[in-house]
C-alpha cells in the first residue's frame, strides 16, 4: 500500500503531460489546469512519501524485470529520494501555477505545459531510480528535455543556439556517465545500486583496458572521474558552465526551473552514489579544486554583470562551485542541504526579476553622489574591533557550538567550510553595512556580530542536523569526510594562505570605501579595472568556444 504514493508522486505529472498532448485542441489554454492539478497530486504524495521513509524503512519496488536483473527497472526511496521528490514538485508546482498566467498568449503554450510536466516526471524518476541503467537513461532523457525547452521560441536565434549549446555539452556529459555505467557493470556485474555497492565495499574491483595488461585500474577512482565529468556538465562548472548562461534566453519559468532544479542534478549524483565516491580520495580532492575554481569565478562575475537575469545565472554558477566544493570535502548531506536551500531562493529569485526589471526601469533615479568625510573617515577603535570579531568570533562559535549542539568540529577537514562560509557571508554584510553609513559605529558592529552569531549557529546546527537526517547509520558521514581529508601540512598551508587573502581584500575594500588611499596601491586599482573587464566578459570563454566553433564549420 505504502508504494502507491511515490508512483502517484512520479507517474502523475506524466499523466498530466499524455492528456494535454491528447486534448490541447479542445482544451486550449485551459491546459495549464491539467498540468496544475497533477503537480498537486504530485507534490502532496511526496510529502506523505518521505514522512513514510523518515518513519519507516526504504520504500523499494520493482516496475520491469526480474529482481536482480541488470536491466531491472527499480524504484528505491530512501531519505535522499524522499527530499529531493519533495522539491522538485513543490518547486515546479510553483513554477506551473506562475506560468499559466505569465505564458498566456505565447506560441508555445501547450508545447510549454506538455515539456514542463514530463521534465519534472523524468526528474523524480531520476531521483528515485535504484538502478544505474536507468538513472543514466532519466539522466540523458533531461538533456534533450532540457534543450527542448529552452527552444519553446524557434523564432528566436539565440534560443535555437542556446539550445544546441545546452544539448552538446550535456552529451558530453553523458557519454562519460555512461562509459562510467559499462566499467562498473564490467567489474561488478551488477548495475542495482545497492547490489553494487555491497560487492565493491566486500572486495574492490580493477579495470583492465585490454587483454594482456596486468596493471589493473581502480574501478573507483575511474568510475568516479568519469561521473565527475558529468557533474560538472549538469552543475555548471568551469568551463562547462557556458549552456547556463543561455537558459536567459528561455522564458523565464523555464530558467527558474534550470536554475532550481536541473542544475543541482550533480549534487544529487555524488548523493547518490557516495559509497563509490567515499573509495576515491584522488576524486573528491579534484572535485574540491574544481568546485573551489568555479565559486571564485561565478562569484567575481556576478559582481560585474548589468543584466539582472546575467547576475543571477552567475549567481547560480557560484553556488553550485561551493556545492561541489562541499562534495570534495565529504560533506555530502551538507551539500544537499545547499541545494536544497539554493533551488527554493533561486527559483524565487528568478520568477520574481521580471518585476524587478520593470520597476526599475520605472523608477530609477541616479544616486547622489557619496560623499566622505575625510576628517572622520577612518576610525581604528571601529576597524580593529571589526577585525578581531571577524577573526575570533567564529572561533568562538565553533567552540559553542562543538559544546551545545555536540557538533566534533575539530575532527574532520570538511568542517572548516562551516567556518568559512559563515566568515565571508557576515564580511560581505559588514562592509555594506560600513559602505552605506546605517548608523553609528557600535550599532553597526553589534549587528554585524548578531549576524555572524546567527548565521555561524544556525548553519552548523541545519548541516548537523541534516547530516544525520540522510544518513543515520552509524558513522557514515564521518567516514565520507575522513576519505576526503588531505595531506595535513598542504591543508593548513592552504587555510593559512586563504586567511591571509580574506585579510589584506578586508582591509583594502574598507580602506578605500572609507577614502584611505595607502591601502589601495596604484598598481592594484589598474589590476581591479582589468579584472573587472575580464568578469565582466566571463573571462572570454563564450568567445573563445564561438571562435573554435566558426572555425570548426569552416572546415
Amino acid at each position: 500500500m505504502d508504494g502507491i504514493f511515490p508512483l502517484l508522486t512520479i507517474f502523475a505529472p506524466l499523466l498530466g503531460t499524455l492528456l494535454i498532448a491528447l486534448f490541447h485542441r479542445e482544451l486550449g489554454e485551459r491546459v495549464a489546469r491539467l498540468g496544475i492539478g497533477a503537480l498537486w497530486c504530485s507534490a502532496l504524495t511526496s510529502l506523505v512519501t518521505l514522512a513514510l521513509v523518515l518513519y519507516e524503512d526504504p520504500i523499494r519496488l520493482t516496475i520491469l524485470g526480474a529482481p536482480s536483473g541488470a536491466l531491472t527497472y527499480t524504484i528505491l526511496i530512501d531519505r535522499l529520494a524522499g527530499v529531493m521528490m519533495v522539491l522538485i514538485s513543490l518547486v515546479s508546482l510553483i513554477i506551473h501555477v506562475y506560468s499559466e498566467r505569465y505564458m498566456v498568449g505565447d506560441a508555445g503554450y501547450t508545447r510549454f505545459f506538455a515539456l514542463l510536466g514530463g521534465l519534472t516526471s523524468v526528474l523524480l524518476s531520476l531521483v528515485s531510480s535504484g538502478n544505474l541503467l536507468w538513472l543514466f537513461v532519466c539522466w540523458h532523457l533531461v538533456t534533450w528535455l532540457l534543450a527542448s525547452l529552452l527552444v519553446c521560441n524557434p523564432s528566436s536565434r539565440p534560443a535555437r543556439e542556446a539550445g544546441r549549446m545546452t544539448f552538446w555539452v550535456q552529451t558530453l556529459g553523458d557519454a562519460a556517465f555512461f562509459l562510467a555505467l559499462l566499467a562498473l557493470y564490467g567489474a561488478t556485474g551488477t548495475l542495482d545500486l545497492t547490489e553494487l555497492f555491497a560487492r565493491l565495499q566486500a572486495s574492490p574491483a580493477t579495470l583492465t583496458l585490454w587483454p594482456g595488461w596486468h596493471t589493473g585500474l581502480d574501478v573507483a577512482l575511474v568510475a568516479t572521474l568519469l561521473f565527475l565529468v558529468s557533474v560538472m556538465t549538469k552543475s555548471a562548472q568551469f568551463p562547462f558552465h557556458l549552456w547556463l548562461i543561455g537558459t536567459i534566453e528561455a522564458p523565464t519559468p523555464v530558467s527558474a526551473l534550470m536554475h532550481a532544479g536541473i542544475v543541482n542534478a550533480g549534487g544529487f549524483l555524488v548523493n547518490r552514489l557516495a559509497p563509490l565516491f567515499g573509495m576515491a580520495p584522488t576524486t573528491l580532492h579534484l572535485m574540491f579544486v574544481i568546485g573551489g575554481v568555479t565559486a571564485l569565478i561565478g562569484a567575481s562575475a556576478m559582481l560585474t554583470q548589468t543584466s539582472v537575469k546575467r547576475r543571477l545565472v552567475y549567481s547560480t554558477m557560484g553556488q553550485m562551485g561551493y556545492m561541489v566544493m562541499e562534495c570534495g570535502l565529504g560533506a555530502f548531506a551538507l551539500a544537499v542541504f545547499h541545494l536544497c536551500a539554493h533551488g527554493l531562493f533561486k527559483a524565487t529569485l528568478f520568477l520574481n526579476s521580471g518585476s524587478v526589471i520593470h520597476k526599475a526601469r520605472k523608477e530609477f533615479k541616479l544616486p547622489p553622489a557619496a560623499k566622505v568625510d575625510e576628517a572622520h573617515s577612518f576610525s581604528p577603535m571601529t576597524w580593529t574591533t571589526g577585525l578581531v570579531a571577524t577573526l575570533v568570533l567564529p572561533l568562538v562559535i565553533l567552540l559553542v557550538a562543538h559544546g551545545v549542539v555536540s557538533i566534533p568540529l575539530q575532527d574532520a577537514q570538511g568542517a572548516v567550510i562551516f567556518l568559512f562560509f559563515g566568515w565571508v557571508t557576515t564580511s560581505q554584510a559588514m562592509f555594506t553595512l560600513y559602505r552605506l553609513h546605517t548608523g553609528a559605529s557600535w550599532t553597526v558592529s553589534l549587528t554585524m556580530l548578531g549576524a555572524l552569531a546567527f548565521i555561524g549557529l544556525t548553519y552548523l546546527w541545519a548541516g548537523e542536523a541534516f547530516t544525520h537526517f540522510l544518513y543515520p547509520a552509524h558513522d557514515a558521514a564521518a567516514g565520507f569526510m575522513r576519505a576526503a581529508e588531505w595531506n595535513r601540512s598542504l591543508f593548513d598551508a592552504v587555510v593559512g594562505l586563504t586567511v591571509m587573502l580574506i585579510l589584506a581584500a578586508w582591509g583594502m575594500i574598507y580602506g578605500k570605501a572609507r577614502g584611505v588611499k595607502f591601502l589601495m596601491p596604484a598598481w592594484m586599482d589598474q589590476l581591479r579595472a582589468r579584472a573587472y573587464v575580464m568578469f565582466l566578459n566571463g573571462l572570454y570563454v563564450e568567445d573563445l568556444v564561438r571562435m573554435i566553433g566558426r572555425a570548426a564549420f569552416r572546415r
